[in-house]
């Protein structure tokens, strides 16, 4: 079904290496992503990066701080009412990370 309109992008900022439910966090989130129906799921590893999730940054020679965890970025597309009904999945399961919500217009298809 293909979608075309007003929606929501939910970007999630963790530590690859962050577990819950004995996985990976952001496996486990992607997994309800896709059992509740999101339209999609992505995820970006990071180079670098410091804050959010990662206690242990240390600074560089250079004076930039970096962590010394791996960064991950993942990223949801799809209508506010899907968008808004997985927020509080998510919640429930970070401890740590940043959760950010942005307006969108989006053509995506749905299955």
């Amino acid at each position: 079904m293909k979608y075309e309109g007003k929606a929501k992008l939910l970007r999630i900022y963790l530590n690859k290496y962050t577990h819950a439910e004995s996985e990976l966090l952001y496996e486990v989130i992607v997994k309800k992503a896709h059992k509740t129906g999101l339209a999609g799921a992505m995820v970006f590893q990071g180079v670098e990066g410091y804050g959010f999730c990662c206690p242990g940054c240390r600074t560089l020679n250079l004076g930039v701080a970096a962590s010394v965890c791996q960064p991950l970025v993942a990223e949801f597309i799809d209508t506010e009412e899907k968008i808004n009904a997985f927020l509080p999945v998510v919640k429930q399961i970070m401890k740590k990370g940043c959760i950010a919500v942005f307006d969108l217009d989006a053509d995506f298809d749905t299955f």
